[in-house]
Protein backbone atom coordinates (compact mmCIF):
# COMPACT_ATOMS: atom_id res chain seq x y z
CA UNK A 1 0.00 0.00 0.00
CA UNK A 2 2.39 2.46 0.89
CA UNK A 3 4.49 1.61 -2.63
CA UNK A 4 1.20 2.17 -4.63
CA UNK A 5 0.74 5.77 -2.77
CA UNK A 6 4.52 6.86 -3.85
CA UNK A 7 4.20 5.73 -7.16
CA UNK A 8 0.54 7.13 -7.68
CA UNK A 9 1.88 10.51 -5.93
CA UNK A 10 4.83 10.40 -8.55
CA UNK A 11 3.28 10.06 -11.65
CA UNK A 12 0.43 11.89 -10.94
CA UNK A 13 -4.06 11.05 -11.38
CA UNK A 14 -3.91 10.90 -15.49
CA UNK A 15 -1.29 7.76 -15.66
CA UNK A 16 -2.62 4.53 -15.52
CA UNK A 17 -1.30 2.20 -12.97
CA UNK A 18 -1.35 -1.45 -11.99
CA UNK A 19 -0.50 -4.08 -9.60
CA UNK A 20 0.75 -7.29 -10.33
CA UNK A 21 -0.60 -10.14 -7.73
CA UNK A 22 0.45 -13.46 -8.12
CA UNK A 23 -2.31 -16.08 -7.56
CA UNK A 24 -0.47 -19.13 -5.92
CA UNK A 25 3.24 -19.11 -5.84
CA UNK A 26 2.94 -23.18 -5.64
CA UNK A 27 5.41 -23.27 -2.96
CA UNK A 28 5.17 -24.65 0.58
CA UNK A 29 4.35 -21.61 2.73
CA UNK A 30 4.05 -19.30 -0.06
CA UNK A 31 0.97 -17.12 -1.47
CA UNK A 32 -2.31 -18.96 -2.80
CA UNK A 33 -5.28 -18.22 -4.52
CA UNK A 34 -7.72 -17.00 -1.24
CA UNK A 35 -4.12 -14.64 -0.32
CA UNK A 36 -4.22 -12.82 -3.71
CA UNK A 37 -8.28 -12.42 -3.51
CA UNK A 38 -7.60 -10.58 -0.37
CA UNK A 39 -4.46 -8.37 -1.39
CA UNK A 40 -6.42 -7.67 -4.82
CA UNK A 41 -9.34 -6.29 -2.73
CA UNK A 42 -6.69 -4.11 -0.21
CA UNK A 43 -5.82 -2.96 -3.42
CA UNK A 44 -9.18 -1.73 -4.80
CA UNK A 45 -9.72 -0.30 -1.48
CA UNK A 46 -6.82 2.44 -2.01
CA UNK A 47 -8.73 3.85 -4.78
CA UNK A 48 -5.24 4.71 -6.12
CA UNK A 49 -5.22 1.63 -9.04
CA UNK A 50 -6.83 1.71 -12.39
CA UNK A 51 -6.56 -2.42 -13.34
CA UNK A 52 -4.76 -5.69 -11.61
CA UNK A 53 -2.56 -8.04 -13.68
CA UNK A 54 -1.86 -11.67 -12.17
CA UNK A 55 0.39 -14.30 -12.74
CA UNK A 56 1.00 -17.61 -10.79
CA UNK A 57 4.90 -19.09 -9.45
CA UNK A 58 7.76 -17.69 -8.38
CA UNK A 59 11.44 -17.14 -10.23
CA UNK A 60 13.00 -19.64 -8.46
CA UNK A 61 11.49 -23.32 -8.05
CA UNK A 62 8.26 -22.84 -9.82
CA UNK A 63 9.80 -20.45 -12.62
CA UNK A 64 8.35 -23.48 -14.92
CA UNK A 65 4.85 -22.41 -14.31
CA UNK A 66 5.53 -18.55 -15.09
CA UNK A 67 6.47 -19.32 -18.07
CA UNK A 68 4.98 -22.52 -19.21
CA UNK A 69 6.27 -24.91 -21.98
CA UNK A 70 4.10 -26.49 -24.67
CA UNK A 71 3.41 -29.41 -22.13
CA UNK A 72 0.82 -26.80 -20.19
CA UNK A 73 -2.34 -26.62 -21.75
CA UNK A 74 -3.03 -23.20 -23.28
CA UNK A 75 -5.12 -20.67 -20.43
CA UNK A 76 -3.82 -22.93 -17.34
CA UNK A 77 -3.71 -19.49 -14.93
CA UNK A 78 -6.92 -18.44 -15.48
CA UNK A 79 -8.65 -19.33 -12.25
CA UNK A 80 -6.18 -16.61 -10.50
CA UNK A 81 -8.20 -14.19 -12.80
CA UNK A 82 -11.24 -15.26 -12.29
CA UNK A 83 -11.36 -15.58 -8.33
CA UNK A 84 -9.91 -11.90 -8.55
CA UNK A 85 -12.64 -10.55 -10.83
CA UNK A 86 -15.64 -12.31 -8.71
CA UNK A 87 -13.82 -9.98 -5.51
CA UNK A 88 -12.78 -6.28 -7.31
CA UNK A 89 -14.41 -4.20 -9.83
CA UNK A 90 -11.36 -3.43 -11.19
CA UNK A 91 -10.10 -4.28 -15.02
CA UNK A 92 -8.18 -8.08 -14.20
CA UNK A 93 -5.81 -9.16 -16.51
CA UNK A 94 -5.59 -13.00 -17.80
CA UNK A 95 -2.09 -14.66 -18.49
CA UNK A 96 -1.16 -18.22 -19.18
CA UNK A 97 0.16 -19.19 -22.54
CA UNK A 98 -2.34 -17.62 -25.36
CA UNK A 99 -0.86 -18.05 -28.09
CA UNK A 100 -3.91 -16.94 -30.91
CA UNK A 101 -6.61 -14.47 -30.58
CA UNK A 102 -9.42 -17.20 -30.37
CA UNK A 103 -7.97 -18.37 -26.92
CA UNK A 104 -8.40 -14.89 -25.43
CA UNK A 105 -11.66 -14.46 -27.06
CA UNK A 106 -12.48 -17.28 -25.41
CA UNK A 107 -11.49 -16.50 -22.27
CA UNK A 108 -12.71 -13.17 -22.10
CA UNK A 109 -16.20 -14.59 -23.20
CA UNK A 110 -16.52 -16.84 -20.66
CA UNK A 111 -15.78 -14.48 -17.80
CA UNK A 112 -12.46 -15.29 -16.51
CA UNK A 113 -10.90 -11.83 -17.15
CA UNK A 114 -11.14 -8.69 -18.29
CA UNK A 115 -7.86 -8.19 -19.90
CA UNK A 116 -5.46 -10.81 -21.79
CA UNK A 117 -2.02 -10.46 -21.52
CA UNK A 118 0.40 -12.30 -24.27
CA UNK A 119 4.13 -11.76 -23.97
CA UNK A 120 5.88 -14.77 -25.83
CA UNK A 121 3.15 -14.63 -29.08
CA UNK A 122 4.47 -11.01 -29.53
CA UNK A 123 7.81 -11.87 -29.33
CA UNK A 124 7.17 -14.31 -32.02
CA UNK A 125 4.79 -12.25 -33.68
CA UNK A 126 4.96 -8.25 -33.20
CA UNK A 127 1.82 -7.50 -35.27
CA UNK A 128 -0.51 -10.46 -33.17
CA UNK A 129 -2.98 -7.47 -32.23
CA UNK A 130 -3.05 -5.86 -34.97
CA UNK A 131 -3.52 -8.45 -37.07
CA UNK A 132 -6.74 -9.93 -34.77
CA UNK A 133 -7.84 -6.68 -34.82
CA UNK A 134 -7.55 -6.91 -38.45
CA UNK A 135 -9.37 -9.90 -39.24
CA UNK A 136 -6.42 -11.89 -39.84
CA UNK A 137 -6.19 -14.18 -36.91
CA UNK A 138 -4.37 -16.74 -40.06
CA UNK A 139 -1.43 -15.26 -40.75
CA UNK A 140 -0.70 -14.49 -37.11
CA UNK A 141 3.05 -16.39 -36.80
CA UNK A 142 1.64 -18.96 -33.61
CA UNK A 143 4.16 -18.92 -30.18
CA UNK A 144 5.41 -22.58 -29.91
CA UNK A 145 6.07 -22.14 -26.03
CA UNK A 146 9.30 -24.00 -27.10
CA UNK A 147 11.24 -21.39 -24.50
CA UNK A 148 14.68 -22.09 -26.68
CA UNK A 149 15.37 -18.85 -28.22
CA UNK A 150 12.99 -16.34 -25.46
CA UNK A 151 13.36 -17.70 -21.93
CA UNK A 152 15.83 -19.98 -22.99
CA UNK A 153 18.48 -17.14 -24.25
CA UNK A 154 17.45 -14.65 -21.62
CA UNK A 155 18.17 -17.14 -19.15
CA UNK A 156 21.93 -17.55 -20.36
CA UNK A 157 22.11 -13.28 -20.23
CA UNK A 158 21.89 -13.67 -24.22
CA UNK A 159 20.05 -11.41 -26.56
CA UNK A 160 16.22 -12.50 -27.16
CA UNK A 161 15.18 -14.27 -29.75
CA UNK A 162 12.84 -16.63 -31.53
CA UNK A 163 12.37 -20.16 -33.18
CA UNK A 164 9.37 -18.81 -35.35
CA UNK A 165 10.81 -14.56 -36.02
CA UNK A 166 14.54 -14.80 -37.51
CA UNK A 167 14.08 -10.83 -36.60
CA UNK A 168 13.32 -10.86 -33.01
CA UNK A 169 16.34 -9.49 -31.11
CA UNK A 170 17.81 -7.48 -34.57
CA UNK A 171 14.73 -5.26 -35.49
CA UNK A 172 17.30 -2.62 -35.25
CA UNK A 173 19.57 -4.27 -38.02
CA UNK A 174 18.22 -3.34 -41.77
CA UNK A 175 18.04 -6.15 -44.27
CA UNK A 176 20.36 -5.28 -47.42
CA UNK A 177 18.87 -2.91 -49.80
CA UNK A 178 16.89 -5.88 -52.59
CA UNK A 179 18.78 -7.03 -55.30
CA UNK A 180 17.88 -7.43 -58.84
CA UNK A 181 13.68 -8.25 -59.18
CA UNK A 182 12.37 -11.55 -60.61
CA UNK A 183 15.03 -13.69 -60.42
CA UNK A 184 14.44 -17.22 -60.61
CA UNK A 185 15.31 -19.39 -57.25
CA UNK A 186 15.13 -23.10 -56.35
CA UNK A 187 15.22 -24.17 -52.61
CA UNK A 188 16.01 -27.75 -51.91
CA UNK A 189 14.48 -29.04 -49.07
CA UNK A 190 11.66 -28.48 -46.96
CA UNK A 191 11.83 -27.90 -43.69
CA UNK A 192 12.66 -24.96 -41.85
CA UNK A 193 15.52 -23.62 -43.05
CA UNK A 194 14.33 -24.20 -46.84
CA UNK A 195 10.54 -22.59 -45.62
CA UNK A 196 12.31 -19.11 -44.19
CA UNK A 197 14.40 -19.23 -47.26
CA UNK A 198 12.21 -19.36 -49.72
CA UNK A 199 9.17 -17.47 -47.83
CA UNK A 200 11.52 -14.46 -47.63
CA UNK A 201 13.23 -14.74 -50.93
CA UNK A 202 9.52 -14.74 -52.42
CA UNK A 203 8.63 -11.54 -50.11
CA UNK A 204 11.29 -9.63 -51.86
CA UNK A 205 9.90 -10.09 -55.37
CA UNK A 206 12.23 -13.57 -56.13
CA UNK A 207 10.29 -16.62 -58.28
CA UNK A 208 10.65 -19.57 -56.15
CA UNK A 209 10.19 -23.12 -55.78
CA UNK A 210 10.92 -25.39 -53.17
CA UNK A 211 11.52 -29.11 -53.36
CA UNK A 212 10.98 -31.74 -51.09
CA UNK A 213 11.38 -35.17 -51.96
CA UNK A 214 9.25 -36.48 -48.94
CA UNK A 215 5.71 -36.22 -49.45
CA UNK A 216 5.46 -33.67 -47.14
CA UNK A 217 7.17 -30.43 -45.81
CA UNK A 218 8.30 -29.87 -42.68
CA UNK A 219 11.69 -31.78 -42.55
CA UNK A 220 12.67 -32.96 -38.74
CA UNK A 221 10.39 -30.55 -37.04
CA UNK A 222 8.10 -33.19 -38.44
CA UNK A 223 9.52 -35.97 -36.85
CA UNK A 224 10.02 -33.88 -33.48
CA UNK A 225 6.22 -33.14 -33.35
CA UNK A 226 5.25 -36.80 -34.35
CA UNK A 227 5.67 -37.08 -30.30
CA UNK A 228 2.22 -36.54 -28.92
CA UNK A 229 3.54 -34.40 -26.06
CA UNK A 230 5.97 -32.23 -28.62
CA UNK A 231 3.24 -31.91 -31.61
CA UNK A 232 3.02 -27.92 -31.37
CA UNK A 233 6.44 -27.80 -32.58
CA UNK A 234 5.23 -28.49 -36.07
CA UNK A 235 3.74 -25.19 -35.78
CA UNK A 236 7.05 -23.43 -36.97
CA UNK A 237 6.92 -25.16 -40.14
CA UNK A 238 2.67 -25.03 -40.69
CA UNK A 239 3.07 -20.96 -39.93
CA UNK A 240 6.20 -21.03 -42.27
CA UNK A 241 3.97 -23.13 -45.04
CA UNK A 242 1.57 -20.29 -44.84
CA UNK A 243 3.88 -17.32 -45.66
CA UNK A 244 5.18 -18.88 -48.81
CA UNK A 245 1.83 -20.14 -50.06
CA UNK A 246 0.86 -16.28 -49.20
CA UNK A 247 3.99 -15.20 -51.18
CA UNK A 248 3.59 -17.37 -54.20
CA UNK A 249 5.84 -20.02 -53.21
CA UNK A 250 5.23 -22.71 -55.24
CA UNK A 251 5.80 -26.35 -53.20
CA UNK A 252 6.43 -29.51 -55.15
CA UNK A 253 6.76 -32.37 -52.90
CA UNK A 254 7.79 -36.11 -54.26
CA UNK A 255 10.87 -34.47 -55.68
CA UNK A 256 14.24 -36.35 -55.67
CA UNK A 257 17.09 -33.28 -56.57
CA UNK A 258 20.30 -34.28 -58.68
CA UNK A 259 23.08 -32.63 -60.05
CA UNK A 260 21.77 -32.92 -63.24
CA UNK A 261 18.62 -32.16 -62.60
CA UNK A 262 18.93 -28.90 -61.15
CA UNK A 263 21.34 -27.87 -64.00
CA UNK A 264 18.67 -28.58 -66.22
CA UNK A 265 16.21 -26.32 -64.47
CA UNK A 266 19.10 -23.75 -64.96
CA UNK A 267 17.75 -21.20 -62.37
CA UNK A 268 19.03 -18.10 -61.58
CA UNK A 269 19.91 -19.28 -58.04
CA UNK A 270 19.90 -22.64 -55.49
CA UNK A 271 19.39 -22.84 -51.93
CA UNK A 272 20.17 -26.33 -50.30
CA UNK A 273 18.01 -27.00 -47.30
CA UNK A 274 18.68 -30.93 -47.46
CA UNK A 275 19.40 -31.12 -43.30
CA UNK A 276 20.94 -34.08 -41.93
CA UNK A 277 21.26 -37.53 -41.65
CA UNK A 278 21.60 -39.86 -38.50
CA UNK A 279 24.73 -40.78 -38.11
CA UNK A 280 25.33 -44.64 -36.09
CA UNK A 281 27.82 -44.27 -33.47
CA UNK A 282 31.51 -46.13 -33.52
CA UNK A 283 30.66 -48.57 -30.95
CA UNK A 284 27.40 -50.19 -32.93
CA UNK A 285 29.16 -52.06 -35.14
CA UNK A 286 26.58 -54.13 -37.44
CA UNK A 287 24.08 -55.13 -34.17
CA UNK A 288 20.91 -54.31 -35.92
CA UNK A 289 19.46 -53.83 -32.77
CA UNK A 290 21.13 -50.23 -32.03
CA UNK A 291 18.99 -47.46 -33.88
CA UNK A 292 18.37 -43.94 -34.34
CA UNK A 293 16.11 -42.12 -32.41
CA UNK A 294 14.50 -41.39 -36.13
CA UNK A 295 14.42 -44.98 -36.93
CA UNK A 296 11.72 -44.82 -34.19
CA UNK A 297 9.86 -41.30 -34.53
CA UNK A 298 9.88 -42.36 -38.53
CA UNK A 299 8.65 -46.07 -37.93
CA UNK A 300 11.31 -47.83 -39.31
CA UNK A 301 12.25 -49.76 -36.25
CA UNK A 302 9.62 -50.91 -33.06
CA UNK A 303 11.78 -51.80 -30.25
CA UNK A 304 10.31 -53.72 -27.50
CA UNK A 305 11.16 -55.31 -24.35
CA UNK A 306 14.16 -53.56 -21.92
CA UNK A 307 15.03 -50.62 -24.17
CA UNK A 308 18.50 -48.23 -23.28
CA UNK A 309 17.72 -44.74 -24.80
CA UNK A 310 21.27 -42.86 -25.38
CA UNK A 311 21.70 -39.34 -24.97
CA UNK A 312 24.35 -37.69 -26.47
CA UNK A 313 22.61 -34.61 -27.39
CA UNK A 314 21.03 -33.05 -23.86
CA UNK A 315 17.46 -32.08 -25.15
CA UNK A 316 14.29 -33.32 -26.11
CA UNK A 317 15.35 -36.27 -28.88
CA UNK A 318 16.16 -38.90 -26.08
CA UNK A 319 13.83 -37.80 -23.78
CA UNK A 320 10.52 -37.39 -25.56
CA UNK A 321 11.45 -40.80 -27.46
CA UNK A 322 12.35 -42.16 -24.22
CA UNK A 323 8.82 -40.99 -23.42
CA UNK A 324 6.57 -42.80 -26.15
CA UNK A 325 8.95 -45.97 -25.91
CA UNK A 326 7.57 -46.19 -22.15
CA UNK A 327 4.07 -45.30 -22.90
CA UNK A 328 4.23 -47.91 -25.80
CA UNK A 329 4.84 -50.62 -23.07
CA UNK A 330 8.82 -50.89 -22.98
CA UNK A 331 10.91 -50.85 -19.85
CA UNK A 332 13.43 -47.47 -20.57
CA UNK A 333 16.43 -46.56 -18.92
CA UNK A 334 17.99 -43.42 -20.46
CA UNK A 335 21.71 -43.14 -20.24
CA UNK A 336 23.99 -40.46 -21.02
CA UNK A 337 27.76 -39.22 -20.30
CA UNK A 338 26.36 -36.03 -18.95
CA UNK A 339 25.46 -35.20 -15.37
CA UNK A 340 22.16 -34.56 -16.26
CA UNK A 341 19.56 -36.64 -18.19
CA UNK A 342 18.38 -33.85 -20.85
CA UNK A 343 20.50 -31.26 -19.59
CA UNK A 344 19.14 -28.69 -22.38
CA UNK A 345 15.66 -29.07 -20.23
CA UNK A 346 16.29 -26.69 -17.68
CA UNK A 347 16.88 -24.11 -19.57
CA UNK A 348 13.53 -24.39 -21.70
CA UNK A 349 12.08 -25.05 -18.04
CA UNK A 350 11.15 -28.78 -18.90
CA UNK A 351 13.13 -30.23 -16.85
CA UNK A 352 10.44 -30.08 -14.11
CA UNK A 353 7.37 -31.25 -16.30
CA UNK A 354 9.53 -34.06 -17.94
CA UNK A 355 11.07 -35.76 -14.47
CA UNK A 356 7.28 -35.74 -13.28
CA UNK A 357 6.11 -37.51 -16.77
CA UNK A 358 9.27 -39.88 -16.30
CA UNK A 359 8.74 -41.00 -12.78
CA UNK A 360 4.69 -41.76 -13.70
CA UNK A 361 6.49 -43.70 -16.79
CA UNK A 362 8.41 -45.94 -14.81
CA UNK A 363 11.72 -44.37 -16.67
CA UNK A 364 15.14 -44.89 -15.20
CA UNK A 365 17.90 -42.15 -15.70
CA UNK A 366 21.52 -43.14 -15.35
CA UNK A 367 24.51 -40.29 -15.32
CA UNK A 368 27.98 -39.99 -15.87
CA UNK A 369 28.17 -43.66 -18.40
CA UNK A 370 29.54 -43.69 -21.70
CA UNK A 371 29.22 -46.69 -24.11
CA UNK A 372 31.75 -48.10 -25.14
CA UNK A 373 31.33 -51.31 -27.29
CA UNK A 374 28.62 -53.58 -27.87
CA UNK A 375 28.04 -57.35 -28.31
CA UNK A 376 24.61 -59.07 -29.91
CA UNK A 377 23.96 -61.65 -28.25
CA UNK A 378 22.77 -64.84 -29.50
CA UNK A 379 19.23 -64.77 -28.73
CA UNK A 380 19.41 -61.12 -30.59
CA UNK A 381 19.63 -59.34 -27.32
CA UNK A 382 22.58 -56.77 -26.70
CA UNK A 383 25.43 -56.35 -24.50
CA UNK A 384 26.80 -53.06 -23.87
CA UNK A 385 30.07 -52.40 -22.07
CA UNK A 386 29.76 -49.03 -20.13
CA UNK A 387 32.41 -47.16 -18.55
CA UNK A 388 31.42 -44.93 -15.63
CA UNK A 389 33.97 -41.96 -16.11
CA UNK A 390 34.86 -40.69 -12.79
CA UNK A 391 35.39 -43.68 -11.70
CA UNK A 392 36.63 -45.42 -14.53
CA UNK A 393 35.09 -48.39 -13.68
CA UNK A 394 33.77 -50.87 -16.38
CA UNK A 395 29.80 -52.13 -16.80
CA UNK A 396 27.88 -54.78 -18.38
CA UNK A 397 24.04 -53.36 -19.74
CA UNK A 398 22.11 -56.18 -21.17
CA UNK A 399 19.04 -55.02 -23.13
CA UNK A 400 16.87 -56.15 -25.85
CA UNK A 401 17.42 -52.50 -27.78
CA UNK A 402 19.40 -49.50 -27.93
CA UNK A 403 17.56 -46.42 -29.12
CA UNK A 404 19.94 -43.66 -29.81
CA UNK A 405 19.65 -39.35 -29.91
CA UNK A 406 23.85 -38.97 -31.09
CA UNK A 407 24.93 -35.87 -33.10
CA UNK A 408 24.14 -36.25 -37.01
CA UNK A 409 25.87 -35.80 -40.41
CA UNK A 410 25.33 -33.06 -42.69
CA UNK A 411 23.16 -33.93 -45.59
CA UNK A 412 25.72 -31.91 -48.05
CA UNK A 413 26.26 -34.38 -50.92
CA UNK A 414 24.28 -31.60 -53.96
CA UNK A 415 26.39 -29.07 -52.16
CA UNK A 416 29.53 -30.66 -52.85
CA UNK A 417 28.52 -31.76 -56.42
CA UNK A 418 27.37 -28.23 -57.28
CA UNK A 419 30.72 -26.65 -56.45
CA UNK A 420 30.63 -25.89 -60.37
CA UNK A 421 27.72 -25.33 -61.34
CA UNK A 422 26.83 -22.50 -63.97
CA UNK A 423 24.44 -20.90 -60.87
CA UNK A 424 24.56 -19.38 -57.31
CA UNK A 425 24.27 -21.92 -55.20
CA UNK A 426 23.65 -21.69 -51.17
CA UNK A 427 23.43 -23.75 -48.80
CA UNK A 428 21.16 -23.41 -45.14
CA UNK A 429 20.58 -25.09 -41.69
CA UNK A 430 21.52 -28.52 -41.34
CA UNK A 431 23.54 -29.42 -44.09
CA UNK A 432 26.03 -26.80 -43.09
CA UNK A 433 26.20 -28.09 -39.58
CA UNK A 434 23.51 -30.01 -37.41
CA UNK A 435 22.30 -27.53 -35.18
CA UNK A 436 18.72 -26.64 -33.63
CA UNK A 437 15.88 -24.97 -35.76
CA UNK A 438 16.70 -21.46 -34.71
CA UNK A 439 19.80 -21.69 -36.34
CA UNK A 440 17.98 -23.04 -39.35
CA UNK A 441 15.22 -20.43 -39.57
CA UNK A 442 18.20 -17.69 -39.03
CA UNK A 443 20.29 -18.71 -41.97
CA UNK A 444 17.13 -19.31 -44.18
CA UNK A 445 16.32 -15.97 -43.75
CA UNK A 446 20.01 -13.95 -44.20
CA UNK A 447 20.64 -16.10 -47.78
CA UNK A 448 16.46 -15.44 -48.65
CA UNK A 449 17.20 -11.71 -47.64
CA UNK A 450 20.71 -11.61 -49.41
CA UNK A 451 19.65 -12.67 -53.13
Amino acid sequence: MEIIEAVRSAIGPEMALGVRICGDELIEGGTTIDDAVKIAAGVEATGRVDYINTSIGVATSTLYMIEASMHIPPGYALFVPNAIRREVHLPVVGVGRFKDPQQAERALEEGHCDLVGVVRGQIADPDFAAKARAGAATDIRTCLSCNQECVGRMGLNRWLGCIENPRTGKEATPLPAPGVRGRRVLVVGGGPAGLQAASIAARRGHRVTLWEERPRVGGQVAVAASVPSRAEFLDVTRNLLAECERYGVEVRTGVVATGDLLCEEAPDAVVLATGARPQPPHWAGEASRVVDIRDVLEGRAEPVGDVVVLDDVGFHQATSTAELLAERGCSVELVTAGMVVGQDLGITLDMETFNVRAHELGIRQSTDLVVMGCEQRDDGGLALQILHHPTGEMRERRCDWVVCATHQAPNDGLWHELRAAPFEVHRVGDCVAPRRAHAAVVEGHRVGAAL
